[in-house]
């Protein structure tokens, strides 16, 4: 005859003096978190991530790649159906298809080629230029996704990619690190107030831009100078042994 587990109510066989499922022994008191069959639950969450853990850094990354595209997928089929639906055709929906059909390139890219940047880069500017071209033509041509928004994707990314072969280049990483990213900032600014202006005004000119990057260039060389001194600092106490 078959026994029965007082805590889950799974069957055991004869032999069994502990359940498999729950961990619940008969000779066990049942305590108020097995009663109320919490430990089933944690017992799997539990597994479940010394699952993910046991993972490689590959299979991680499809892993994710995976969850991304079931998510975007699934919302890309629910608000097509909705919007044919609702309005006999596509309208609203193209929208988000788009967006999420970016969405999932920049997925791809980050899990395919996370370690080669330059591709990455690359294919991230391409498929986020193609999104506001895209919204440029669902609302008619309205022109700032290829004449404002573009030029400010470029530079943004083109300043990401020096910033990255710069700390690539660096053998030391420190303050000076931090003093790249300020004085990236700052040249940043300038680029976003030249566009802007160009767009609207017809002319480039510089104003705000200047006073932001006045205020990076002097922490951007503290930073240096403090980065300098303790690279000194850590030489000098080799070099006397301290």
């Amino acid at each position: 005859m078959m026994k029965i587990c007082s805590n889950c109510g799974v069957e055991l066989d004869e032999h069994m003096q502990a359940c498999p499922l729950c961990g619940f022994s008969s000779f066990d008191q049942p305590t108020e978190r097995t009663e109320n069959n919490n430990f089933p639950a944690d017992q799997q969450r539990e597994r479940l991530f010394s699952d993910y853990v046991k993972l490689t850094k590959v299979q991680k990354r499809k892993l994710f790649w995976e969850l991304s595209g079931i998510i975007l997928f699934s919302g890309i089929l629910v608000t097509f159906m909705i919007d044919v639906v609702t309005s006999k055709s596509i309208t609203w929906s193209r929208y988000t298809i788009t967006v999420c059909l970016v969405l999932f390139a920049n997925a791809t890219l980050l899990s395919f080629w996370r370690h080669k940047f330059f591709i990455l880069l690359c294919g991230s500017f391409i498929t986020t230029s193609l999104l506001l071209v895209l919204l440029d033509l669902y609302n008619n041509k309205v022109g700032w996704g290829s004449q404002l928004g573009i030029p400010l994707l470029l530079f943004i990314y083109l300043i990401i990619f020096i910033l990255g072969l710069l700390i690539r280049i660096i053998k030391r990483h420190g303050f000076n690190i931090l003093g790249l990213i300020f004085i990236a900032l700052g040249v940043l600014s300038l680029c976003i107030e030249g566009v802007l202006s160009r767009y609207y005004t017809h002319k480039i000119t510089f104003q705000w831009s200047l006073i932001i990057l006045a205020c990076m260039v002097p922490i951007a060389a503290i930073l240096f100078f403090f980065h300098y001194r303790l690279n000194r600092g850590i030489e000098l106490r080799r070099f006397f042994h301290i």
